[in-house]
């Protein structure tokens, strides 16, 4: 310690003020990017995460079946009865082992897909458990689901 004390002295007086500014630069730099800026991060990081979560509720709030209303059990009829509702021309339906229903939907309008969607868990007790979607150009839909009482 006693080196760096007679080197500091050995400097003239500008070059301990210029050292000082220089000092309290790096000291300013350091605060700015290794604690105000992490912060602010954080806080905007926070904030973006927050509104996403009040936006996924939102969504799922509309998605979730009422409950004042009676819900009927899900059966391949009414998994019919639905898309015919909706004008929806389903291509193939292949039952699995356990009463759930693998469907093909080769051409249908986005809205009338979700609007088949909103009735069969809004109006019925089932789950959808998996569901791949593509689109065209014109946003017509082909869809490949499975879905369960």
């Amino acid at each position: 310690m006693g080196g760096v004390r007679s080197w500091w002295d050995g400097l003239a007086a500008r070059e301990r003020v210029l050292l000082g500014v220089l000092g309290a630069l790096v000291a300013g730099l350091i605060l700015v990017f290794a604690l105000i800026l992490p912060v602010i991060d954080a806080r905007d990081d926070a904030a973006n995460a927050l509104r996403a979560a009040k936006t996924e509720q939102a969504l799922l709030a509309r998605a979730a079946p009422s409950g004042n209303a009676a819900r009927q059990p899900f059966t391949r009829s009414a998994l019919l009865q639905s898309a015919r509702s909706q004008g929806i021309q389903i291509s193939r339906i292949q039952p699995g082992s356990a009463g759930e229903f693998s469907v093909w939907i080769d051409d249908a309008p986005t809205e009338a897909l979700y609007a088949l969607f909103e009735d069969l868990l809004g109006s019925t007790t089932a789950k959808l458990d998996r569901a791949v979607l593509s689109s065209d150009a014109n946003g017509r839909l082909s869809v490949q689901f499975t879905v369960g009482g």
